[in-house]
């Protein structure tokens, strides 16, 4: 479906962010179900980046459920670090989007997902939802 671009493939978008001087590129995959964000620069922003600016929007929003978030023993230590600034937990999980669903479910959690972009806003939806995590 996405041959060569999408979130797997994201340099062409990192070069039309560049050549156009857009503020934003937004890449997804081929079911939409996973989001990878490239900012002004062309630096891509992944799935850890996207949960963590998500969480403190929520947060200081009063709208972030169970105190924490939820994602893999695959998110890097900037997103556990991030959170634990704002005294936020990190919830790690096997990988895959059923454990973050489940363990999201089971502690009460509304943000959750993979490094990949693979994001859960249980608000909207129990599943991976791009269009809703790039909004």
């Amino acid at each position: 479906i996405n041959k060569e671009c999408g979130s797997t493939h994201p340099a062409g978008l990192q070069k039309k962010v560049h050549e156009v001087r857009a503020d934003i590129g937004i890449a997804l995959d081929g079911d939409a179900d996973r989001v990878v964000i490239v900012d002004e620069n062309g630096a891509i922003v992944d799935g850890d980046q996207i949960m963590a600016l998500i969480a403190e929007s929520w947060h200081q929003s009063g709208r972030l459920a169970g105190g924490g978030v939820v994602s893999t023993v695959m998110s890097n230590l900037g997103l556990e670090r991030f959170l634990g600034d704002m005294k936020l937990q990190l919830h790690r999980t096997k990988v895959g989007d059923r454990y973050v669903v489940e363990h999201m479910r089971a502690h009460g959690l509304n943000v959750g997902g993979e490094q990949s972009g693979h994001i859960v806003l249980s608000d909207f939806s129990t599943t991976g939802d791009g269009l809703v995590s790039a909004l």
